[in-house]
């Protein structure tokens, strides 16, 4: 069984277990998210988390999500109230999640054809407006009328349990088997981190991919723009290439002979890991 390890994103919420990683995730609001979020990874070893405290900007969240998953497994994210004082109120485990809640309900997907277009599900239950249609569309290459948006606001979410009837509303939209296989639905993800990405999760158990996430911000007219199509599932693929580098890179020792004491096997292993050190 691996060593329990966090990634604590949060300046205020405290890590789950003893082994920790506390790398906050300053963001250029101005700036595209994917390549600062490849860059936050790269600045420490960011493999085999298996707890997270994950930023609570939904977007980032989603992203650092899907790198998480190569890097070591989907973790289990603590689970916090909102605002400046929050504390954390329970965990949950997203790989048991996807698997055990999620993925079985892909047999009761309808069967029938999917939109021809593209398919938006709404988190934050605001929907587009006209200016963020008209870019969405732009950036798709299509039209406006080639884009449909469907409600899936939990309203307001109990953060305690986050995860509880998130299925069933993704499952009421109707979409079918082939919608959610056709690569053309896309999450427009609540204002939280933690409400984000256990709807990410749900449409990626759902649709085996990552959703690709759009990312709204305001633009100098103090209006919401569409500010990013953020490709969750390439994210994915930089996880999967980044622990090859990371474990190429990675210092090693290796220990020999017979009769070594457990003591001594013990306390090296302490100062392996304290120095980011392989031990064979």
């Amino acid at each position: 069984m691996r060593e329990s390890r966090c990634l604590n994103m949060h300046p205020a919420i405290g890590s789950p277990v003893e082994r920790v990683v506390r790398a906050l995730l300053t963001l250029d609001f101005a700036r595209p998210f994917t390549g600062q979020v490849e860059s936050y990874l790269r600045g420490f070893d960011s493999r085999g988390f298996t707890h997270a405290v994950l930023v609570g900007q939904a977007a980032a969240a989603s992203l650092v999500l899907a790198a998480l998953e190569m890097l070591g497994g989907l973790p289990s994210i603590t689970l916090y109230g909102m605002g400046k004082d929050a504390q954390p109120i329970g965990e949950l485990d997203l790989a048991d999640y996807r698997h055990q809640v999620v993925r079985p309900r892909r047999a009761d997907l309808p069967r029938g054809d999917a939109f021809p277009g593209f398919t938006v599900l709404d988190g934050s239950g605001r929907g587009l407006t006209p200016v963020q249609l008209t870019e969405l569309a732009a950036e798709l290459g299509c039209s406006e009328d080639a884009i449909r948006v469907l409600d899936v606001s939990m309203g307001q979410v109990d953060f305690a349990k986050p995860q509880e009837g998130v299925v069933e509303r993704v499952m009421a939209t109707g979409l079918t088997w082939d919608d959610f296989t056709s690569g053309r639905v896309l999450h427009l993800p609540a204002g939280a981190g933690l409400v984000a990405v256990v709807m990410a999760t749900t449409i990626y158990g759902l649709a085996e991919s990552w959703p690709r996430c759009l990312r709204l911000a305001a633009g100098p007219d103090k209006v919401f723009h569409l500010a990013e199509v953020l490709d969750c599932q390439s994210m994915r693929a930089f996880g999967a290439s980044l622990v090859g580098e990371l474990d190429a890179a990675a210092p090693r020792v290796t220990v020999t002979g017979n009769d070594i004491p457990e003591a001594f096997r013990a306390a090296l292993a302490a100062l392996a890991a304290e120095y980011g050190v392989e031990v064979r």
